[in-house]
């Protein structure tokens, strides 16, 4: 069975797949496929795919988001492991196989992830060697909630059957549909967190899919509705480490908001959470951020009046 199936969803990538699917064939470890799934691309997306031949699997879908998209393309995927791709993202020639090395002598965990390098221009790229493996290993996901761990969807490993017993990523057209899921990942057996070597070049850009600031709000909303609903497992028990992981992603969303000035929003977040902070003892957040949030609703005020010269 072949241990990787790439999953690269693509929506108007026409200027990028090419370098994303160049460092997919750089790769020192070759045990994989390679599925891209156009998300209703009309820039000459697919024009680009079909250059490829029988090197890639390509499958079409109506334009209904990068979510979808890598669902079509788990349910079509043979491999042992998902590893997850975006369009305009790059990895690193030891990418997969540092993924294969984790994977074979830690008797093949349920989710695996590690650390990303951010880039706005590929020479930035050249600084980037292998270095020593190191990572750490938990019980679950879960149990790595109070440190920090910083990982993108372009960085991570999911065993295939674990992952399709979650139904994947939610059918909102919203950011966060991967927090979502990893949340949803949460007690599932064995989770690796690799620091050495990066991963993944993050590419940064005007038209990456988190630069929506409204997406990143409704995001958010929908992983607290999630919660308060139940929808994520260990029920009671795990609840502390849930939360820890929920409001680390919730806090710099409502100061983003109030940097934007968009006080209802960030007021909304503040309030559906506060019993969280307060349970978790995050004081400071639940002190400043009223201090923020008056401030910027005065500045406000007083930049509407007119003013007499």
């Amino acid at each position: 069975m072949t241990l990787f199936s790439i999953i690269i969803p693509a929506f108007n990538r026409a200027n990028f797949i090419q370098a994303t699917l160049k460092s997919v064939f750089a790769q020192e470890s070759n045990d994989y496929e390679i599925i891209v799934v156009d998300d209703g691309s009309t820039d000459g997306t697919l024009d680009v795919l079909a250059r490829y031949g029988e090197d890639i699997k390509v499958f079409q879908q109506e334009n209904k988001g990068p979510g979808e998209a890598r669902n079509l393309g788990i349910s079509n995927a043979q491999g042992q492991y998902i590893v997850f791709l975006d369009s305009d993202d790059l990895w690193f020639p030891w990418t997969l196989s540092t993924f294969e090395q984790v994977i074979k002598n830690y008797n093949y965990p349920s989710f695996i992830t590690g650390s990303s390098f951010y880039f706005k221009d590929d020479s930035e790229l050249s600084g980037i060697q292998p270095q020593p493996l190191e990572f750490q290993c938990f019980s679950d996901y879960y149990t790595a909630a109070t440190q920090y761990l910083p990982f993108l969807t372009s960085a991570v490993a999911v065993k295939r059957t674990v992952l399709q017993k979650t139904h994947g990523f939610t059918s909102q057209r919203i950011n966060a549909e991967d927090n979502d899921l990893w949340m949803k990942l949460g007690t599932a057996e064995e989770f690796v967190y690799i620091h050495s070597p990066k991963l993944l070049g993050y590419r940064q850009h005007e038209y990456s899919a988190i630069a929506s600031n409204t997406k990143t709000y409704e995001g958010t909303c929908y992983l607290i509705q999630q919660e308060k609903q139940g929808q994520y497992p260990g029920e009671n028990n795990r609840q502390g480490e849930r939360l820890e992981i929920l409001t680390r992603h919730i806090r710099p969303v409502s100061i983003a908001c109030l940097r934007q000035v968009e006080l209802q929003q960030a007021w909304f977040l503040y309030k559906e959470t506060i019993l969280w902070h307060i349970l978790l003892l995050r004081i400071r957040y639940l002190i400043v951020f009223p201090l923020l949030f008056l401030f910027t609703m005065l500045r406000q005020n007083f930049l509407k009046k007119p003013h007499n010269c």
